[in-house]
């Protein structure tokens, strides 16, 4: 047998390596130069500190260190089961924030169920009744009927019941994000397929949004987008992740161009 050959992620990172080595070897021999001024060799001090304190960050937030590596490796033998999709959703979020702030990888997506969404979950007013979410959703027990929360009002509980499970997890996954300094490098969007179940409206549709994109979108606030369409929403959250290039998007997607400025920091 031949030896691994590396990925191409690893080359990439020892060339990386290599190049910030060189870099920083040149550095310190010009910060001996007897001929360099006092003056250039405080600037210089003050940009050498700056690259010790990322190699010192580096080794905490691009690990596997708040990872469940044993969960993440069971996945590769998963056999489908309708009460984890929450725990899985959350194992993924965990694994995209260390490629995050590994740069291994700038962009990802995550979905949550699907339309016909056989998820079960276990709260309160689901218990004794174990309805998939797309019969809670419908308020009714089928993929295609609709009820309404007058004629089900149990049903009406238990989405409620799920939607306090749902974000308690997008929470718990947003921690890993953050615990690796993200929140100002990056942004997560979540969001749903229809604005709510019985009508399957594509008006007020939620979004939550966490980040800020470098500076580029507000945080800690909740935004009445006063039926704009989803496009400048959609301009704003790319010009955010732009934001190294200063470049600015308002014409993706149809309908009227411009930026939500309701969201711009």
């Amino acid at each position: 047998m031949g030896l691994d050959r590396p990925t191409a992620d690893e080359l990439l990172f020892k060339s990386r390596k290599s190049v910030h080595d060189l870099v920083r070897n040149e550095l310190k021999d010009l910060m001996q130069n007897p001929r360099l001024g006092t003056v250039d060799h405080q600037r210089l001090q003050i940009h050498f500190d700056a690259i010790r304190d990322v190699e010192t960050a580096l080794p905490r937030v691009c690990s596997s260190a708040g990872l469940d590596t044993t969960k993440l490796a069971g996945l590769g033998t998963y056999k489908y089961d309708a009460h984890r999709t929450d725990e899985l959703a959350g194992l993924h979020m965990s694994l995209v924030a260390m490629a995050f702030a590994c740069n291994y990888r700038r962009a990802a997506s995550l979905q949550w169920g699907d339309p016909y969404d056989r998820t079960v979950y276990d709260v309160p007013s689901n218990l004794d009744s174990q309805w998939i979410f797309t019969h809670i959703s419908h308020r009714v027990q089928s993929d295609s009927a609709v009820g309404s929360d007058a004629s089900n009002p149990t049903a009406t509980q238990a989405h409620a019941e799920v939607d306090a499970a749902r974000m308690k997890t997008l929470a718990a996954g947003l921690d890993h994000f953050k615990a690796r300094g993200l929140a100002d490098q990056c942004i997560v969007m979540w969001t749903n397929h229809y604005a709510e179940g019985p009508s399957h409206a594509f008006v007020d549709i939620p979004h939550i949004i966490w980040g800020n994109g470098g500076g580029f979108l507000k945080q800690g606030l909740y935004v009445d987008a006063g039926g704009a369409a989803n496009n400048r929403l959609l301009n704003t959250l790319i010009s955010a992740a732009l934001q190294d290039t200063g470049t600015l998007v308002d014409n993706f997607g149809d309908g009227t161009g411009g930026l939500l400025d309701a969201i711009r920091a």
